[in-house]
């Protein structure tokens, strides 16, 4: 377990160096962008325009601060779609789907259309995200002679860490600085990971899948890398390179084997209608002994928000530690299955909302690398200690 907080401190300190690199004013040393398939793209200003894919990845634009650089998205990233605010004053066309290659000419030949009419450049950005398919529209993009066609796919972006970069990446090409959101980013990990650094006792966890009406074991590396920051025994996961396994049989028989797990149902089953306690009746035969918890959309998703999805995670699994995830919690869905015990987790008191962070200015370099330096040498005390603590 040491080993595992010892690396987790050391991502936290290494995603802080990382950050604070970045010069307060980009448009005049300009930067560099390795996208999730290892090319390096140069800037040397911010993107001007920008065709954004994924609702997280538009989401993350439009936060820091340059919403109205999209010019186009696909149709998952449209304001009617998903409602986000940030979202609402978009002026951009609808590409629509991106998924698989079906939809690929439409995408290429618009694009091109919006070239000729002056309306983007071949040295624009396009940023391809989620689907692997988008590798081959990469090509078909580059061969027509677009310049700056940036891929992160649901493989390249394999954990919690690679978020925080991405989002600090995109932050960039957007608005040449690295928003306030990605330092609060790193301060909700740090807070979170320290919070249960010395728990030994830890609180059993299972992510569970829903698609096409179906469960699952989750095995997504993105929530199975947030657990493992939140320092859960992930009862589900294993080595395999699936996205999920198993069926509902599979679900009841892991939960029968670890009494008071907390169960994390995908998203997906909360769109579909479901709740905490129509999924107790489905598959839990009415069963309160587990907790519950319906993820929200954004909790393991590609913008800042994530960091409030691990910041909740926490919580949920170790309320004592780190604060109820929000009032009436415990009394509305009786987490801990109607026992008088206390959640586990230690004895400290709960914290009074760890993850709030005041809004300020996107040019935030220099708060960084204070913020930064001081992240990185508490990562590094706290490794060693814990270190010497495994040895001794």
């Amino acid at each position: 377990m040491n080993g595992k907080i010892l690396i987790a401190g050391a991502i936290v300190a290494i995603l802080c160096i990382s950050v604070i690199a970045v010069p307060a004013d980009a448009e005049d040393t300009g930067f560099d962008v390795t996208d999730g398939e290892g090319r390096v793209f140069h800037y040397d200003a911010p993107a001007e325009r920008i065709v954004s894919t994924g609702a997280a990845t538009t989401l993350t634009i439009a936060e820091a601060g340059a919403v109205d650089k999209i010019v186009a998205v696909d149709k998952y990233s449209t304001y009617d779609y998903t409602g986000y605010e940030a979202l609402s004053t978009m002026d951009a066309m609808d590409l629509g789907s991106f998924y698989g290659d079906t939809n690929h000419d439409y995408i290429v030949t618009s694009l091109i259309n919006m070239v000729d009419a002056g309306e983007f450049s071949l040295d624009d950005t396009i940023i391809l995200t989620s689907y692997t398919s988008n590798r081959a529209l990469y090509e078909r993009l580059t061969e027509a002679g677009f310049t700056k066609v940036l891929v992160w796919t649901t493989d390249s972006v394999p954990d919690y860490d690679a978020i925080v970069q991405m989002v600090s990446d995109v932050s960039r090409i957007a608005s040449g600085t690295v928003p306030e959101s990605v330092s609060a980013m790193l301060e909700k990990t740090e807070t979170v990971s320290g919070a249960v650094a010395g728990v030994e006792d830890r609180t059993k966890a299972l992510f569970v899948w829903y698609t096409g009406g179906e469960f699952s074991v989750g095995n997504s590396s993105i929530m199975n890398s947030m657990l493992e920051v939140a320092n859960a025994d992930n009862i589900g996961y294993n080595d395999s390179t699936a996205s999920h396994y198993g069926d509902v049989n599979m679900i009841i028989s892991l939960l029968e084997q670890n009494p008071g797990t907390v169960i994390f149902v995908n998203y997906s089953y909360g769109t579909a209608g479901g709740t905490a306690e129509s999924f107790r009746n489905e598959v839990l035969g009415g069963n309160t002994d587990y907790p519950v918890v319906i993820m929200d959309s954004l909790w393991n998703n590609w913008c800042p928000e994530s960091a409030d999805g691990l910041m909740t995670v926490g919580q949920y699994l170790y309320p004592e530690l780190l604060g109820e995830p929000y009032d009436g919690y415990m009394d509305e869905y009786d987490i801990w299955g109607g026992s008088d015990d206390p959640a586990p987790g230690g004895d400290d008191e709960p914290g009074t909302d760890p993850g709030a962070s005041d809004d300020g200015e996107t040019g935030v370099s220099e708060g960084l690398f204070i913020f930064g330096g001081v992240v990185a040498l508490v990562g590094s005390i706290v490794g060693l200690a814990l270190a010497g603590r495994e040895k001794a």
